[in-house]
């Protein structure tokens, strides 16, 4: 075990952090080979990390190396942006800051269960440094504060290192269990509101319209006069079609919980495959454009454009995923046609290559030219029942599932840059296979 002191009372000179720790911290997350556990008590630690680019040098050895890297580390409205970005790349749990609140934060890393590399930073701010202009133009939420490494250590002591890696386990497993707990309650939840609501409203406009049927045709029956019908055939053709359709739109709602709970319950054994992108698209393509003509009262039609950037042979854009990958296309095609207010409905498909460091990805983007989305809907789009949603709402919730389940990411835009009224864009990623 080695210890190196870097405090110094100099504000001037420790605006730097010292290049001897920086190399030694890059160091020993590049000897990483299987897994490497970081504990973040304090709010400060993760701003630390991104400052000094040392996040983004753990993604680059997450994504060239495929290491397993786990996270524990308090969330405040600072570092909300930070841990998004993570996510998407390592495992990452929210604790709770234990240690009173000060500006002392220390972080430690766990490198294979085999060694430990610790340091403590405090953080002051320079204001009396950058006069308000000097402010106003630097973006960095950062730019106005000093980090200072207090101390760092290095330790193989088998038994810190094993009791220290144990804390960890515990505390990580603790927060899996709650955050299986709390999906399991918003799980409940849903199928309580499905059952409750949804299907119950539907079912009461078909007993309403029912109802009023009946009660023509009991009224006829009293007056022993069945030639009074024909005079209502408007009213009981009308009632008829709203109670088909709650029909309808009823056993499209089971259909969707179906798919919800066939993901649910299927995620713990996935059976993933080889799938090809631009197959699930034209499938996708076909099963709506065959919607179309079976129901289509404003005569929509349906014409997608798909482009595949730098002459990518269509054979090679292939993700590893499973059958229901079209599902993603048909929701997001469906939409289009939902609020899409013209007969044709165009829908451009671009598909390119991505790297994260070395990684590569697929990015697909699907943009159509309807209504569009305002920017105070996009937040909540991707929720399970979005009021606004024409619909049973499921459709995008089923989308977000589908591509998580793939390892991917999605997120939603304006066709025309900060035009949001002349078509949505959604774009995702998904690993190259």
């Amino acid at each position: 075990m080695y210890e190196h002191n870097q405090h110094t009372d100099n504000i001037s000179n420790s605006t730097k952090i010292d290049k001897k720790f920086l190399d030694a911290l890059y160091e020993f997350i590049h000897s990483v080979k299987f897994e490497l556990d970081i504990m973040l008590p304090g709010f400060a630690s993760l701003r630390f990390l991104a400052y000094y680019k040392i996040i983004d040098y753990i993604i680059s050895q997450k994504l060239s190396k495929n290491i397993i890297i786990r996270m524990l580390c308090p969330l405040d409205e600072d570092n909300g942006k930070l841990t998004k970005r993570l996510v998407a790349f390592i495992g990452y749990k929210s604790i709770k800051p234990t240690l009173p609140k000060t500006s002392t934060n220390s972080l430690f890393f766990i490198r294979d269960k085999q060694d430990i590399f610790s340091f403590s930073i405090d953080i002051q701010k320079r204001q009396e440094y950058y006069s308000e202009k000097d402010n106003s133009e630097n973006n960095n939420k950062d730019s106005g504060t000093i980090f200072f490494v207090n101390d760092w250590s290095y330790c193989e002591n088998i038994s810190i290192v094993r009791n220290t890696s144990y804390c960890f386990d515990t505390i990580w497993e603790e927060e899996e269990n709650y955050d299986k707990i709390l999906k399991e309650k918003k799980h409940s939840e849903l199928l309580f509101d499905v059952v409750s609501h949804d299907i119950g409203n539907y079912h009461q406009i078909l007993l309403s319209s029912l109802e009023i049927v009946t009660s023509l045709f009991r009224k006829s029956n009293n007056n022993s006069n069945m030639h009074d019908l024909p005079q209502h055939n408007d009213r009981i053709f009308s009632c008829l079609t709203t109670a088909r359709n709650a029909l309808t739109k009823s056993q499209s709602l089971v259909d969707s919980i179906r798919r919800l709970e066939r993901l649910y319950t299927q995620k713990e054994d996935l059976q993933l495959i080889l799938k090809n992108i631009p197959d699930a698209i034209d499938s996708a393509y076909c099963t709506v454009e065959q919607s179309l003509y079976k129901d289509n009262p404003n005569d929509k039609r349906i014409s997608i454009s798909i482009n595949l950037v730098q002459n990518q042979n269509p054979a090679d854009i292939n993700i590893i995923a499973e059958d229901l990958l079209e599902e993603i296309f048909i929701n997001l095609f469906s939409n289009s046609v939902k609020y899409t207010d013209t007969s044709e409905v165009k829908i451009d498909v671009l598909i390119k290559d991505y790297f994260i460091g070395e990684a590569k990805y697929w990015m697909i983007t699907i943009s159509d030219h309807g209504k569009g989305i305002p920017d105070s809907a996009k937040k909540e789009l991707f929720e399970r029942f979005y009021s606004k949603a024409k619909g049973t709402g499921l459709g995008l919730s089923i989308v977000r599932t589908l591509v998580e389940r793939y390892k991917g990411k999605i997120w939603v835009g304006d066709r025309v840059y900060e035009d949001h009224t002349k078509g949505t864009t959604f774009g995702m990623i998904f690993p190259a296979a």
